[in-house]
């Protein structure tokens, strides 16, 4: 009789749930992850009809009867298991479906004590192929002063690959399973900040506390639930859109993207929707290192690196009779340095140790002292937009092609680094024609193209690289010729100012093949006002052709995140000279 009456009570709530039209609505869809007809989750469990991830007002159907009909509500259960699907349909139908013994979600939402959400950004790591663009995750903050222990909700490729090549690979055609997962804010920061010495930004979300709640039914329901990963659209970034826009439906961040969702972008769909109340930085390592070494004397930069090395003991280190300011940052910056080292794998636990609580020990000494002066640094949301469309007029020595230039993603050297990961270079398939005399030529098709240009210093000894695969039109008679190089060296200066050497060995296909030696030196200043201005200078040994040398001076100017002019000279020689002039404008979006 109990079965048959919780069967009726089912049918009705069915029935007014189609009267309503809710599996129709805005936030079901939200819920199911559900663009259009078919949901983005993969995986079967998190749906309680066969045909649930095509049919949601099926899967609509069977949530409601299981919610009243289900005599389990223990942590397993199918009532504990999806809080945010009861919670909404509870307030939709005006009903309640009982209580149960969700002791395990209790727990966490005690634990967590969820009480604002902040969007988190780690900068780019160039040398990572899963982290070129960035990153970004949300945070779950609690009530206490301190946010190093609120919980880091985070979405990732679950991969144990090593190989640059198949990673880049599978995650651009789906090879790899995303998660979502929960840990302590302090853990992420020691991966981003500390290992891999990324900058974080974190913007404070204006979200109610209803909303902060109604984001974290939802991260329970993903808990242990995969998705195909893909490393343009569905990544790390478009699943946290998800998130924000269960908390606020009103927001629409998701149709700020079209074909791909890159983590910077994804900073400015916060803005755009006014959901960002406050911003923070957080300094890697790498910079405030950096940083100490501008304000150290040579004296100080010396005594940090026998410091940091066990070469020299509090003792050795008072004969160098520093000024009492600079005496703390040489103690400050060692035992970052000690620590730095350490996560680097350079010294032994041991050491680390030992050498960590020395510093420490004789900084707290030393009593208060200035705070250490950090860079400032543009916010990711500053930066020029990752595609651009370019028009120029080019005068070469045979023609005059008006040059129409298409590139997806993302930055070159030569564009404004405002907001962007100084010295680094992503592009994909950058792609130029040129017009002349009703002829549309092919200039340039830049398959991929990367670089860092990373300064050494005192106390850091980056080596530089860059690599290029696509065609061009550099080589002689004119003609397009496909061409591979992957070159390293090394550079110097600072974001300001810098300059670079670096060793390119090619491979060129197609027209005049060949192979050769390349050497390049070049360098850039940043202006000011958003200006940048770049030259090189490059020769190029090949087995059977003619040697080829090459110049190049680019300047832009960067109007605003969306548009750009910017003028460029070559002149090239391999068995002729060739001089090459363009003036043109950059719009972005």
């Amino acid at each position: 009789m109990s079965l048959v009456l919780h069967a009726g009570v089912s049918d009705e709530l069915i029935a007014q749930a189609h009267t309503k039209k809710l599996s129709d609505t805005r936030y079901w869809h939200l819920l199911m992850h559900t663009p259009h007809e078919e949901s983005e989750i993969d995986d079967p469990a998190f749906f309680l009809a066969p045909q649930g991830k095509t049919d949601i007002s099926s899967e609509l159907d069977e949530t409601i009867r299981r919610f009243k009909e289900d005599t389990n509500r223990s942590n397993e259960s199918i009532f504990c298991r999806f809080p945010a699907r009861r919670a909404w349909l509870e307030q939709e139908l005006n009903t309640s479906f009982g209580a149960g013994e969700c002791t395990d979600y209790d727990a966490l939402l005690t634990k967590m004590d969820p009480q604002k959400v902040t969007l988190v950004f780690p900068s780019a790591h160039i040398n990572s192929p899963a982290s070129m663009f960035g990153h970004t995750f949300l945070r779950i903050d609690s009530s206490m002063e301190s946010k190093l222990m609120s919980y880091a909700i985070n979405y990732a490729a679950h991969t144990e690959d090593t190989n640059g090549l198949l990673f880049a690979y599978k995650g651009l055609f789906g090879g790899y399973y995303g998660f979502y997962s929960m840990l302590p804010y302090y853990e992420k920061l020691k991966e981003y900040r500390d290992s891999e010495s990324r900058d974080v930004w974190e913007y404070d979300l204006n979200l109610t506390h209803a909303e902060v709640m109604a984001m974290v039914r939802h991260i329970w329901e993903l808990q242990h639930i995969n998705s195909w990963y893909y490393f343009f659209d569905e990544n790390c970034s478009y699943h946290m859109l998800w998130l924000t826009e269960i908390a606020r439906p009103s927001v629409h961040l998701r149709d700020h993207f079209f074909y791909y969702v890159i983590p910077p972008e994804t900073v400015r769909a916060y803005e755009e929707e006014s959901l960002v109340s406050e911003k923070h930085f957080r300094a890697s390592k790498r910079t405030k290192l950096l940083s100490y070494e501008r304000q150290l004397t040579p004296q100080g930069l010396e005594s940090v690196r026998l410091l940091a090395e066990g070469k020299m003991d509090k003792n050795g280190l008072k004969q160098m009779r520093l000024r009492d300011q600079e005496l703390r940052f040489v103690l400050e910056a060692a035992a970052e340095l000690v620590e730095y080292n350490y996560i680097e794998g350079k010294i032994s636990k041991e050491n680390y140790a030992v050498r960590y609580h020395m510093l420490l020990s004789e900084r707290a000494a030393q009593g208060i002292g200035d705070d250490l002066p950090l860079p400032s640094k543009s916010n990711p949301d500053t930066a020029h937009h990752a595609a651009r469309v370019e028009v120029a007029q080019g005068w070469y020595e045979q023609r005059s092609p008006l040059l129409l230039g298409w590139r997806p993603a993302f930055h070159d050297l030569s564009e404004d680094d405002t907001g962007h990961l100084s010295g680094a270079q992503i592009e994909f398939l950058d792609t130029v024609i040129g017009v002349d005399h009703n002829r549309v030529n092919l200039e340039k098709l830049t398959v991929i193209s990367l670089a860092s240009i990373t300064p050494v210093s005192h106390f850091f000894k980056p080596f530089s690289w860059r690599m290029k695969s696509g065609w061009d039109r550099d080589y002689g008679d004119d003609r397009l010729s496909f061409v591979t190089r992957v070159g390293a060296g090394a550079a110097i200066g600072d974001e300001q100012l810098f300059g670079y050497v670096l060793s390119e060995p090619e491979v060129r296909l197609g027209f005049n093949a060949d192979i050769g030696l390349g050497f390049s030196v070049g360098g850039g200043i940043n202006w000011g006002n958003r200006m940048k201005s770049q030259i090189e200078a490059g020769e190029v040994l090949y087995l059977d052709s003619a040697d080829r040398s090459r110049i190049t001076f680019t300047h832009l100017w960067q109007l605003n995140p969306s548009g750009a002019l910017s003028i460029s000279y070559e002149a090239m020689h391999q068995e002729y000279r060739e001089d090459r002039v363009r003036i043109g404008a950059n719009l972005y979006f």
